[in-house]
């Protein structure tokens, strides 16, 4: 009730624009000019929020849509995909995921020697950059007790070059993989860094070219790499702290996107589901259920969207300086050509 009493001007705000950009989307698409839903959404959050002062009023319904909305659509999109093919992207997308952050890191901390910027800032690009964006940079810094100029540079760099990689990255994936929407999704869900940037793009991609196997294999293989948190803060912590005592277990806890388990039970319902009412009268009404459930997941996300615009301020960055972007956009520019060049050229080898 608090959402729904406190926030009516964010609930309308944002709706409003979630309603006009899909009309927009539709009236386009009729005159053959493919822009997606999605891409409307975040543009036009970005173009309200870096040339308008926004509402203090909007400011909690936009914290909710990223934090509630957007997990609770991520989640309900487990009902789109069967353990199976859950299974089998995850297997296809694990090695490509080690290799991102393997190179990435390599490539990151020795521009960070050569630049002489602190390895502090390198960590937080790389964890940013490869695992899980602005969530995996701050769950970094409180591991390794980063600077707040550190954080905020890693956070504006993330930032800035996932939400690049958003616009421009689903007309690159149909470029390399339009016969393999299944790679495309691959490609988006580890070349793109942030959780809500990786749902934009996925979305993107599937209305301009009508498939939802992209989606599916994108955000299974975002969720994945989120995952690897468990691995890695740890890892860091006893790096950098091998001497000092430092909580762990709440840092995961604190960072860890609990959803990635619903997104997978929701996957094993779906599974059952299939087994349990194939061949029954029963049909219909399955599929209706995975239809509307399939609008509920797309809608939060585009509530999303919008509110990821909303809160994105590109002319704060401008003063992030020359060399920590070159960094940003090398780290981001090496885990795109090292995906496209795995799922073109190594997977088919290791698959024959």
């Amino acid at each position: 009730m608090f959402i729904f009493r406190q926030n009516i001007f964010g609930i309308a705000t944002i709706s409003a624009i979630v309603i006009l950009s899909v009309l927009l989307s539709k009236f386009l698409s009729s005159s053959n000019l493919l822009i997606s839903s999605a891409f409307l959404c975040i543009f036009t959050g970005l173009i309200i929020s870096n040339f308008f002062s926004i509402n203090e009023n909007i400011l909690p319904f936009i914290s909710f849509c990223l934090k509630k909305l957007l997990r609770i659509g991520i989640a309900i999109l487990g009902l789109s995909l069967s353990l199976t093919e859950l299974l089998d992207y995850g297997s296809t997308a694990i090695i490509l995921v080690l290799l991102n952050i393997i190179i990435a890191f390599l490539i990151i901390m020795f521009l960070c020697k050569i630049f002489n910027i602190p390895s502090n800032l390198g960590y937080l690009i790389t964890m940013g950059t490869c695992i899980c964006g602005v969530t995996a940079v701050i769950a970094t810094s409180s591991i390794i007790k980063s600077n707040k100029d550190e954080t905020s540079y890693a956070v504006g760099i993330v930032t800035l070059f996932g939400i690049l990689a958003v616009f421009f990255y689903p007309y690159l994936a149909n470029y390399y993989f339009n016969l393999s929407p299944d790679f495309a999704g691959i490609f988006l869900g580890t070349a793109i860094h942030d959780t809500a940037q990786v749902s934009a793009a996925s979305v993107i991609y599937s209305e301009l070219y009508n498939t939802q196997e992209a989606l599916n294999s994108a955000m299974t293989t975002k969720l994945l790499r989120n995952s690897f948190l468990i691995i890695l803060i740890p890892l860091i912590a006893y790096l950098y702290n091998r001497n000092q005592a430092v909580d762990v277990k709440k840092s995961i806890k604190d960072f860890f996107p609990m959803f990635v388990f619903g997104f997978i039970l929701l996957s094993i319902f779906r599974t059952f589901g299939d087994q349990l009412i194939m061949d029954s009268n029963l049909v219909p009404y399955w599929e209706t259920f995975l239809l509307i459930s399939k609008q509920i997941s797309i809608y939060c996300i585009l509530f999303a969207m919008v509110a990821l615009g909303l809160q994105t301020n590109l002319k704060g960055m401008s003063s992030l300086g020359v060399k920590p972007l070159i960094i940003g956009f090398a780290a981001s520019t090496t885990v795109g050509v090292v995906s496209v060049m795995y799922l073109l050229l190594i997977l088919p080898m290791i698959q024959h």
